[in-house]
């Protein structure tokens, strides 16, 4: 059986390579000041986000996703990413609920489902929780991703009883 952590580390890995084709242009922290519409706020927002994120600091990337929502409640990269930053704090509510705005808004973003199947695992919906990495797996497929359809098999497989 596979640890929580290196999971969590795969699904996260996941999540980064599914989200990677939606993410907007990186922009510098004093574009911030500089950005001439809510949308760019919003992308800047999310940029200095995910770099808070690759650095551990979650309650602040949380934080930078959360103001970016508030300025463009339609980006899935951000619902994606707080969901990831909820997970890995195991505010598992949190996250799930993320992750299924995002899915709402892009039904067919396989690592979404992938990171609610395990956050749903880890709160004790084997269930659902496998259900929705099977839907990951089989979006990873139909999507040409085979490296993730297979790592996403992978856990699958080290959940089973």
């Amino acid at each position: 059986m596979y640890s929580r952590t290196l999971i969590t580390a795969t699904l996260s890995g996941l999540l980064v390579i599914g989200t990677a084709s939606l993410s907007w242009a990186t922009e510098s922290t004093s574009a911030l000041s500089l950005a001439s519409s809510p949308l760019d706020q919003a992308r800047t927002l999310y940029q200095q986000g995910r770099l808070q994120h690759s650095k551990g600091n979650l309650e602040a990337a949380i934080a930078l996703y959360t103001e970016a929502l508030e300025l463009n409640p339609e980006s899935v990269e951000a619902y994606s990413a707080r969901a990831g930053a909820f997970g890995s704090l195991e505010a598992y509510d949190a996250a799930i609920e993320d992750y299924s705005t995002a899915i709402t808004l892009d039904e067919d973003l396989a690592a979404a489902y992938g990171g609610r199947g395990w956050a749903l695992y880890l709160k004790g919906d084997l269930n659902a929780g496998v259900e929705d990495l099977w839907t990951a797996a089989q979006l990873f497929l139909e999507q040409d991703q085979t490296e993730q359809y297979f790592k996403t098999l992978e856990i699958i497989e080290n959940l089973a009883p």
